[in-house]
């Protein structure tokens, strides 16, 4: 399927007379394929990263413009909906297929090696984050009614399963909608969202050797809870999420901390809608997005402003720039940029 090229949709937003107005621009990009985009990554301004569905992996080198897609050979018919790159070259995918496999490129996705198999059958891997070169972290849907979490210190070459973790309440689940419920700071604090029958914050202060659980009131369900974790700092972070069958549905579905995790408060003023992805691509700013639609925080998730019913499940910000790239169906793919007027 050809989609639109280049195609520019200038949003602009005014929060109140007193904070600043951001102006939002879409920019759809013209990708070879069809598949669903569950993740992406932005490793600088023109090196960007994407996979999802028929066992796709997606690259760009110029910002966009032009794409390359290929299929890690074998995984046709699994999903890619866990993904990290480091540049160019090196990039990490994990499937959702019960082997629980992941694979990484060195030559720009021109071959995989499979660098992990899970051991135990039912994995479903839903995101990975590292929080360095060296030191990254990816979780499975719970097995045998714990938490099941990876752990790589050699830049995701091996990895090994950590032992300390909780046990999970029955029905509980990580949601595997854009890679994002995952946060893993560079000082070492994990922060882990759930839903299903609880929506709960899942927390590690020391790289994963203890944990414990935060309660929240974000709403349940069957489709329902924390979505998607974001920290802009070490001690500002966001959570979302909603229900993903019924998106409108009343209730909580995005929080906030100013005190490194510790304490979380529901936001006065919500999403309009579920969100299944939150990104800060500035300090106290937060991008949040859906199939339904998007919205921004500039008081560090306290406030949510509608921006529009653009959808897509998946963003990350570029590294230092008021600039996103986001991910959705049907290979969607566009680039956003960011500017703010007082």
């Amino acid at each position: 399927m050809n989609k639109p090229g280049l195609c520019l949709i200038t949003l602009l937003f005014l929060v109140s007379c007193s904070e600043s107005a951001y102006h939002f621009d879409f920019m759809e990009a013209n990708t070879p394929g069809t598949s669903s985009l569950r993740a992406i990554m932005a490793v600088d301004a023109d090196i960007v990263w994407a996979s999802g569905s028929q066992g796709m992996v997606y690259l760009s080198l110029d910002g966009g413009l032009t794409w390359k897609q290929g299929a890690v050979p074998g995984c046709g018919e699994t999903e890619f909906r866990s993904l990290h790159a480091w540049d160019a070259e090196r990039a990490l995918v994990f499937d959702v297929s019960p082997s629980g496999r992941a694979f990484m490129t060195s030559d720009g996705g021109a071959s995989w090696t499979q660098v992990y198999s899970s051991p135990a059958e039912g994995a479903f891997f839903n995101s990975l984050k590292f929080a360095n070169d060296l030191e990254g972290i990816a979780i499975s849907d719970p097995i045998d009614d714990r938490i099941f979490v990876l752990r790589t210190e050699d830049g995701g070459l091996s990895w090994k399963r950590l032992n300390t973790l909780p046990m999970s309440y029955e029905g509980e689940i990580n949601f595997a909608a854009s890679n994002t419920c995952i946060e893993y700071l560079p000082s070492g604090k994990i922060f882990i969202v759930t839903g299903g029958t609880k929506s709960r914050i899942l927390c590690s202060f020391d790289d994963g050797k203890n944990w414990s659980f935060t309660e929240t009131p974000v709403m349940t369900g069957a489709s329902a809870g924390l979505f998607s974790v974001s920290f802009s700092g070490p001690g500002t972070g966001v959570a979302v999420g909603g229900d993903f069958n019924d998106p409108e549905r009343k209730g909580t579905r995005a929080i906030f901390t100013q005190d490194g995790g510790r304490h979380w408060q529901a936001a006065q003023n919500m999403p309009a809608a579920y969100r299944s992805c939150v990104v800060s691509p500035g300090k106290d700013l937060f991008f949040a997005i859906g199939k339904t639609g998007c919205d921004y925080s500039t008081d560090g998730g306290k406030n949510w402003v509608y921006i529009d019913s653009t959808g897509y499940y998946a963003a990350s910000p570029v590294p230092g720039h008021k600039l996103l790239y986001v991910a959705g169906s049907e290979g969607r793919v566009a680039k956003v940029s960011l500017r703010n007027e007082k």
